[in-house]
C-alpha cells in the first residue's frame, strides 16, 4: 500500500476531488480504479483511509475517513510508532545537491530540513528562495509518497548559521534538545563521541552539516556556546551530501535502538 500525501487544499472533510498532478499520480501512475483504497496523510501528519469513488477524464472523487492507525502493514510503510524527531540544518551546497539531500532525508524520516547560510557557502538563493522552496516541497511530496513515511517533513530557510540555536529551541516544542555539529577536523577537548551523545536520548535532535569546504572553526565555536556539541564521524572524508545522510542514518539507528 502506498502513502498518498494529501494536497494543502484538503479541509479534513469526508470527500475531496483531485486534479492535475495528484490525479495523474493516483490514476495514471498507480493505476488505481474505482473502489480501490489508498492510505493518505494530510499536512498535519494525520492519517486518512481514502477510497476512489469516481474516476472522470481529468479528475477523480475520493471519500476520506480519518484513522488513528495504519491498518495494513507492508514493505512500503514503516511501523506506526513515530520516529524520533530529527532536524537537519543543511548549509547550502552547490548546484542540485540540495535536491538529493532533501529527498533522502525525507525518505529517512527527518522532521524538519532547514537551509542555512554559512561563511563557505557558494550557493545563494537570494531572489530565488520562494521558487526553490516550492521545488523542494514537490521533492518532499514525491519522497513521502515513494517511501510511505508518516513523518510530516518540511523544508524551510534560509537562516544564518548564527541563528541555529534559537531556531532549534523554537522547533523543539518543549522537548529536551540535543544539538550536534558535524566537524571535519578534531576540536581537541571540545569533540564528542556520537554514540555516547545520542544513546538513550529521548527528545529533539539537530544535526548541523556544513557546505563544501566545511564550517569555519569560529562558526563551530559559536554553536558550541549555544549548547551544541561537535562530533567527528569516524570514517573517511565525506562530501557534504554524503555526510548528511550518513549522520542521519547513524543518529536514527542509535535513537531507535535505544527505544527497543
Amino acid at each position: 500500500m502506498r502513502l498518498f500525501l494529501l494536497p494543502p487544499t484538503f479541509n479534513k472533510g469526508s470527500s475531496l476531488e483531485l486534479t492535475g498532478k495528484d490525479f495523474n499520480y493516483l490514476i495514471r501512475a498507480l493505476r488505481l480504479k474505482e473502489g480501490q483504497c489508498v492510505m493518505g496523510r494530510d499536512r498535519d501528519g494525520e492519517l486518512w483511509n481514502l477510497t476512489i469513488v469516481k474516476v472522470m477524464k481529468s479528475s477523480c472523487i475520493l471519500s476520506a475517513e480519518k484513522t488513528e492507525q495504519i491498518k495494513e502493514q507492508t514493505d512500503a510503510l514503516p511501523e506506526e510508532r513515530p520516529l524520533k524527531r530529527i532536524t537537519l540544518y543543511q548549509c547550502l551546497p552547490k548546484g542540485r545537491k540540495a535536491d538529493d539531500i532533501i529527498k533522502k532525508a525525507t525518505e529517512a524520516g527527518v522532521r524538519d530540513i532547514v537551509l542555512v547560510k554559512s561563511r563557505n557557502c557558494v550557493a545563494n538563493l537570494e531572489g530565488k528562495e520562494e521558487s526553490r522552496l516550492s521545488r523542494y516541497d514537490a521533492i518532499v511530496t514525491e519522497a513521502i509518497q515513494q517511501s510511505g513515511s508518516i513523518v510530516p517533513t518540511k523544508v524551510s530557510g534560509v537562516i544564518d548559521i548564527a541563528d541555529i540555536p534559537k531556531d532549534f529551541a523554537a522547533r523543539s516544542e518543549g522537548l529536551p534538545t540535543l544539538g550536534l555539529v558535524l566537524h571535519q577536523t578534531r576540536l581537541s577537548e571540545d569533540q564528542s563521541d556520537l554514540f555516547s551523545c545520542v544513546r538513550g536520548f529521548d527528545g529533539s535532535t539537530a544535526l548541523v552539516v556544513g557546505p563544501e569546504g566545511g564550517l569555519e572553526e569560529e562558526e563551530c565555536q559559536a554553536l558550541l556556546k549555544g549548547g551544541f556539541k561537535a562530533v567527528l564521524l569516524k570514517t573517511n572524508i565525506l562530501r557534504c551530501e554524503t555526510a548528511s545522510i550518513y549522520a542521519i542514518g547513524a543518529v536514527q539507528t542509535i535513537l531507535e535502538s535505544s527505544c527497543q
